[in-house]
């Protein structure tokens, strides 16, 4: 394989070269860029590595020092997808004045990041290698489980700050938000993307979310309906 001009050492087990130099760096990068216009471009990730080679004017060869197939490459914007949504999340986060502020810039975030057709979300429900085991699944599930583990610690310290009530179970909030879309791509109406869209259906969808996770579904009636044929259980109970 002709390609050792562009860096140093032995590719890993995993088929994906490490970026030691600035400048293996920017290949890694610009493969992966391409890769993912491809898969937006198409809606899927049954792209070629050809066509990818073509795109970035890189050899075979070079595309393959870099990423062993096309399931590591989809691996790899998947990777770069959820650590950019981290990222993104961490940083609403951190400047956030309020929880409610918080929650409300981190779901954006969310639907942006997820949004139908997007790079990450075709990643995860097309990816070539899904069958591959288990391993994959749960270091995917780690990496996405950052995202909940910093939406439950604002759901938390919206607890503190008087905006939800102190009985309601962080994490499970938390999942329930997230879930919601991490799934959207199979429930979504025809036309509705994430908040990258412009602002239209992806905001539109971050409101009713948000209005879902602190408002509720049930009326008055409904949660005393519920909350009796729970037995009186906690989760019925209104405001």
């Amino acid at each position: 394989m002709a390609a050792g001009h562009e860096g140093a050492g032995t590719r890993p087990a995993n088929g994906r070269q490490g970026a030691r130099t600035p400048k293996s760096a920017a290949t890694r990068e610009k493969i992966m860029r391409a890769a993912a216009e491809l898969m937006v471009e198409r809606g899927d990730v049954e792209f070629q590595m050809g066509e990818v080679s073509a795109r970035c004017g890189l050899s075979k060869g070079s595309l393959y020092y870099y990423f062993a197939d096309r399931s590591a490459l989809v691996r790899a914007v998947f990777d770069r997808s959820v650590d950019d949504l981290v990222g993104e999340v961490e940083a609403v986060v951190a400047s956030a004045p309020s929880a409610a502020a918080s929650i409300l810039g981190l779901v954006r975030a969310l639907a942006d990041a997820v949004r139908p057709g997007g790079p990450l979300m075709l990643a995860m429900v097309n990816r070539p290698e899904r069958a591959a085991g288990a391993a994959a699944g749960l270091v995917e599930e780690s990496r996405l489980s950052r995202v909940v583990d910093i939406l439950t610690a604002q759901v938390e310290r919206a607890k503190g700050e008087g905006l939800v009530r102190p009985e309601i179970n962080g994490r499970l909030a938390a999942a329930a938000v997230a879930g919601a879309f991490l799934v959207f791509e199979h429930v979504a109406p025809a036309g509705a993307g994430g908040a990258g869209d412009g602002g239209g259906a992806g905001e539109v969808l971050v409101r009713e979310v948000v209005d879902l996770a602190f408002a509720g579904m049930g009326t008055e009636r409904g949660r005393a309906l519920l909350s009796e044929a729970l037995g009186g259980a906690g989760a019925g109970q209104a405001s």
